[in-house]
C-alpha cells in the first residue's frame, strides 16, 4: 500500500469517527461514546495481518545492515548468545541487546501500541545512530520483526504514520 493510500485510509477512519459522532448526536447518544465506539472498531492487533510479505523482505534487508550485530539473526538478542570459553563473541553495539522477536518480546510489549514500539526504535536504534532510518524503514524493520515472531502477514503494509500505528495493539 502506498503512503497516499495509507493517508486515505486514515482520512476515511477520521471521517467514520465524525459520522459516528453526528449519528450519536442525532440519536441522543453521548458524542464521546459514539466516537469511542467508532475508534475501537478501527483498532487492530498485530495478529490481524498488519504488514505484507514484501514489506518484511525490505525490513530484513535493513535488519541485516543495522540490527543483526546486536540482536542476532532471529532477533533473539545477546542475552541468548552462548558463552564459549576462550572465544570472544564481542560484536558491535550493545552487548546486552534484548530479544526483539518471539514470545518473550511479544509478552514484554503486550498491550502497548505499535506506535510505542516504533517510537522506542526510532528514538534509540541503531546504537550510536538513533533516528537515522527513514520512518518507512523503521516500519519495514518492524514488519520483519513481526514476521520472525511468526505473526501473519496481510494485504496492507504497516504504515509509518504515528496516528495509524497508535491504532494497532501488540497482543494476540
Amino acid at each position: 500500500m502506498t503512503l497516499q493510500a495509507n493517508r486515505d485510509y486514515a482520512t476515511a477512519g477520521a471521517a467514520l469517527v465524525a459520522v459516528a459522532a453526528v449519528v450519536g448526536l442525532m440519536s441522543g447518544q453521548d458524542v464521546g461514546a459514539a466516537g469511542r465506539q467508532a475508534a475501537s472498531a478501527a483498532r487492530r492487533t498485530i495478529v490481524d495481518g498488519v504488514y505484507t510479505v514484501e514489506q518484511a523482505r525490505r525490513g530484513r534487508e535493513q535488519y541485516r545492515k543495522r540490527c543483526v550485530l546486536c540482536h542476532l539473526d532471529k532477533g533473539q538478542g545477546h542475552q541468548a548468545a552462548p558463552i564459549i570459553a576462550g572465544e570472544s563473541l564481542e560484536r558491535e553495539g550493545d552487548a546486552e541487546a534484548p530479544p526483539i522477536a518471539g514470545d518473550a518480546f511479544l509478552t514484554q510489549w503486550n498491550g502497548r501500541t505499535v506506535k510505542d514500539l516504533f517510537d522506542k526504535m526510532a528514538g534509540t536504534m541503531p546504537v550510536g545512530g538513533a533516528g537515522t532510518l527513514r520512518p518507512q524503514e523503521y516500519a519495514d524493520v518492524l514488519a520483519f520483526l513481526f514476521e520472525i515472531s511468526k505473526l501473519p502477514a496481510g494485504q496492507q503494509e504497516l504504515p509509518a504514520a504515528p496516528d495509524q500505528l497508535a491504532l494497532i495493539t501488540i497482543g494476540k
